[in-house]
């Protein structure tokens, strides 16, 4: 073969790779691929919970209230009142709890509000914290953190129970296939 015929083909070898990438960058062949999680992810970096003394934290499934005055579940309200999205994410984050069986170990629910004794009789599972949360982007939703403390995912309470159940089966699968992946090391 002679060196102009390989340098031809060298160069075709290394230029049809380059422009089969430009094209589809330039066209978005391969932008519009739909995305695998279920919640939403926040827009810019929030640290929700402080970051524990020693690695090895565990994952948290936060509801963060939706406002400074919101009931702390004391009494169900009406549909869409807040006492009732807050009693629905409290039935959320209990059936979370059941449904991961072994993980439980690994996960902690917590409800960013002054606790109600009542509340806390009938969702036991659920910790709480007296914390305000200033971020508008959180507020009224359950709040996915990781280990460090930082908040992942959000997850708008709906009500309804065939919705709720929709929320929480998001919610799960998108909290173990993280837990997957922090197991691994990606």
């Amino acid at each position: 073969m002679s060196s102009r015929k390989f340098f031809s083909l060298f160069v075709l070898c290394a230029l049809v790779p380059l422009a089969a990438a430009w094209a589809s960058l330039r066209w978005g062949w391969f932008s519009a691929a739909p995305t695998v999680n279920h919640g939403e992810w926040l827009t810019q970096e929030l640290r929700l919970l402080p970051a524990p003394e020693r690695g090895g934290g565990r994952w948290h499934l936060v509801y963060v209230p939706a406002a400074e005055g919101e009931p702390a579940c004391a009494e169900e309200g009406g549909a869409g009142t807040p006492a009732s999205r807050c009693a629905q994410a409290l039935r959320i984050l209990q059936q979370l709890h059941a449904g991961l069986g072994r993980k439980q170990a690994r996960v902690q629910a917590l409800v960013l509000a002054v606790e109600s004794p009542v509340v806390r009789a009938r969702f036991p599972h659920v910790e709480w914290q007296a914390a305000q949360v200033g971020d508008v982007e959180v507020q009224g939703r359950i709040v996915l953190v990781d280990p460090r403390g930082l908040a992942l995912l959000r997850y708008a309470v709906q009500p309804g129970p065939q919705q709720a159940q929709r929320v929480a089966g998001d919610i799960r699968s998108d909290l173990l296939r993280l837990m997957n992946y922090e197991r691994s090391g990606v």
